[in-house]
């Protein structure tokens, strides 16, 4: 935006540019262009244009352009030094490494380490077939298992019915490891309790997905528990709570379910 002074008027004063910036800057842009502080790192058509995987980083994460994270979401790979997790890193490798995919996104944008959380598709060379859905195929070779977090549930009945015929034919992981022995048994879960009063928000951790915040009255909120040696936190306000990186649990956006 360009003010110009005409020798026949007064010049404006730096009081009225200093607002008339301030009102653009407040409206989140000027002559139909937004503001977005994200834009830069994303760019434009993030979610519909395609990306070349530039780095598979283990069995279920891969990274794109400017550094960005991805972690595929409804899965679970093993990790690198957990039977099959090498190979589990080799597969997606195999997959996608210097492909181009596209993403699609449920409900939750983020885990708790600020990865994005999309399904992935391998864009097909062939316009007349489909593209290869890479969340699934991972399953389905036995590369990875299905990981349900709520409330993201668009493709969970297809990557289940995956993970049956991987078990079935022994497939990958589960037929070269025990899959049951090589889980890790958390310790028995704490359940503290707030150090005020006042203090009766829990931040919850979900297994590698969100870190939730649950209110009085929320559904499950007295079945919650708050474990600090899991990073689990109690917070006084909803503001506190999302300063530190929390986000309201999807189940307390029911109105008609809370709970007096």
């Amino acid at each position: 935006m360009h003010l110009v002074y005409w020798s026949a008027m007064k010049p404006f004063s730096h009081k009225i540019i200093m607002s008339v910036l301030a009102f653009v800057a407040a409206a989140g842009g000027y002559g139909g262009y937004e503001v977005s502080k994200h834009y830069n790192t994303y760019g434009a058509n993030f979610e519909t244009r395609p990306h070349v995987v530039a780095e598979v980083v283990d069995g279920d994460t891969i990274v794109v352009e400017n550094g960005i994270r991805v972690r595929l979401l409804g899965i679970d790979a093993p990790e690198g030094g957990e039977c099959y997790g090498a190979e589990a890193a080799q597969a997606l490798n195999t997959l996608v490494l210097g492909r181009e995919v596209v993403f699609e996104k449920d409900q939750t944008a983020k885990d708790g380490f600020d990865r994005l959380l999309r399904y992935v598709f391998v864009v097909n060379e062939n316009p007349e077939e489909d593209n290869v859905f890479v969340n699934t195929e991972l399953v389905r070779t036995g590369a990875a298992e299905s990981a349900y977090v709520r409330p993201n549930r668009r493709y969970h009945q297809q990557i289940l019915g995956a993970e049956g015929k991987a078990r079935e034919d022994g497939a990958g992981l589960w037929g070269l490891c025990d899959v049951e022995a090589n889980r890790v048994e958390p310790e028995r879960e704490l359940d503290t309790e707030s150090f005020s009063d006042e203090c009766v928000i829990k931040g919850n951790i979900s297994k590698k997905y969100t870190k939730d915040y649950f209110l009085p009255g929320c559904p499950n909120y007295k079945r919650v528990k708050i474990d600090p040696r899991k990073g689990e936190e109690w917070f006084c306000s909803e503001e506190e709570a999302e300063e530190a990186g929390w986000q309201r649990s999807a189940a307390c956006n029911n109105v008609w379910q809370m709970q007096e």
